[in-house]
């Protein structure tokens, strides 16, 4: 009954979440809440050393005053988990009405016995802490985590065993809440204490709060460091996949794709393809059993594949990772057409610069139009994401030869 009433959530940069029914149990999710493939970012062709100053930290904004933007379609770090809240819209405030009613249970249980039940009450906080930064109340979801601290710290003192791996997630709860790495830290040397004595059972808390700092410094331009987390991250996952392979290798690909990030913002494209050819093996793995949670993420890394191939002049390779991303963008836009139709335009957009790069003008109007309805059915709804799509391929068909 402890366990199941205090489930916790890690939440990391960009919404990125670690869902532990109990604390041995590590599930990252992905950042794009509820759905397994991020939001259109767009990434140009040229290198550059510093990371884009996004909120979506460990993504980098390579930029080209004379070539056109290729879209990467946002490699899924986080894999699509339901966590302890169904997070649909119809549903959010009834969640919410049933942690307010529960805490003002536990809060009064809590008066005339505190050791039993203020566990509970530090858990519902949690609850509630994670619906307000699904929802961006971040001041909310702040004092929410707080509260549920100091009740885990004050537990921890007297039974540290128990309430000790508490105090750690909310630490890293409050972390990303307040950007304040001085609390990953903390959370990271507790966990790492933790992990002396339990490795199998901590090594897993350590290892994502090594990325979620590592997503902290690569946004800060603090490369070497952020690299340092990102490998130390991956080759503890590594370690654990060889036992868990089923459980581990999602996070062996995220810490792949999140060191991918990092080398392609130093220009260091021989290693970040590396790194996505492994990402892709894996995902390609894991989707013949879960296609539908891991197809998106194959399709990403193809199309990532895709950009560096293009880089290098390799247009026959690039061309097959293009179409058979597409390929799969179609399939899944045919039953979720407002979370895949924007990667499918991402991904025509990319197809279009190949094809223009190669003196195939018709083909690439062709791929540009379908992406310009796309984007411009998109733009009416959401006009501050997808109006800049519109006018850069508006461009680029303006561009193209008659």
């Amino acid at each position: 009954m402890f366990w199941r009433l205090c489930s916790i959530v890690l939440l990391a940069l960009a919404s990125l979440r670690v869902n532990a029914a109990s604390l041995t149990d590590v599930i990252v999710t992905n950042e794009a809440a509820g759905s397994p493939v991020v939001k259109v970012a767009v990434v140009h062709e040229a290198p550059a050393t510093n990371p884009s100053a996004s909120d979506d930290l460990g993504r980098f904004t390579r930029q080209s005053p004379r070539k056109p933007a290729r879209e990467n379609v946002g490699t899924p770090d986080r894999l699509n988990n339901p966590g302890i809240l169904d997070r649909s819209p119809n549903r959010i405030e009834a969640a919410r009405k049933k942690f307010e009613e529960a805490l003002k249970t536990y809060r009064e249980l809590a008066q005339k016995e505190p050791e039993t039940y203020l566990p509970s009450v530090a858990a519902t906080l949690n609850d509630l802490g994670i619906l307000d930064s699904d929802q961006s109340r971040m001041e909310a979801a702040r004092k929410e985590f707080e509260e549920a601290l100091r009740i885990y710290r004050e537990l921890a003192q007297k039974e540290p065993k128990t309430y000790l791996p508490f105090v750690a997630v909310t630490l890293n709860n409050l972390g990303i809440i307040e950007r304040a790495p001085n609390r990953l830290d903390e959370a990271l040397k507790t966990s790492r204490a933790l992990a002396q004595k339990e490795p199998e059972t901590y090594l897993p808390f350590v290892a994502i709060t090594l990325n979620n700092l590592g997503l902290f410094d690569s946004g800060k331009n603090r490369v070497n460091k952020a690299r340092n987390e990102y490998e130390e991250a991956l080759k503890i996952y590594r370690a654990l996949a060889q036992k868990e392979p089923e459980t581990y290798l999602p996070h062996v690909a995220m810490a792949l794709n999140n060191l991918r990030f990092l080398d392609s913002a130093q220009n260091r494209l021989g290693e970040a393809r590396t790194e996505s050819e492994e990402a892709l093996k894996i995902y390609r793995e894991l989707a013949q059993k879960e296609p539908e949670t891991y197809l998106p993420h194959v399709a990403a890394t193809l199309n990532n594949l895709g950009i560096f191939d293009s880089d290098k002049n390799r247009v026959k390779e690039a061309r097959n990772e293009y179409e058979e991303a597409l390929k799969i963008y179609r399939e899944l836009a045919q039953k979720e057409p407002e979370t895949y139709l924007p990667s499918v335009a991402a991904t025509l957009n990319n197809l279009g610069i190949l094809d223009r790069a190669q003196n195939r003008p018709e083909e690439a109007r062709k791929e540009y139009e379908e992406a310009l309805k796309i984007y411009e059915a998109f733009a009416k709804e959401d006009p501050e994401q997808f109006s800049p799509h519109v006018k850069r391929v508006k461009k680029l068909l303006k561009e193209l030869p008659r």
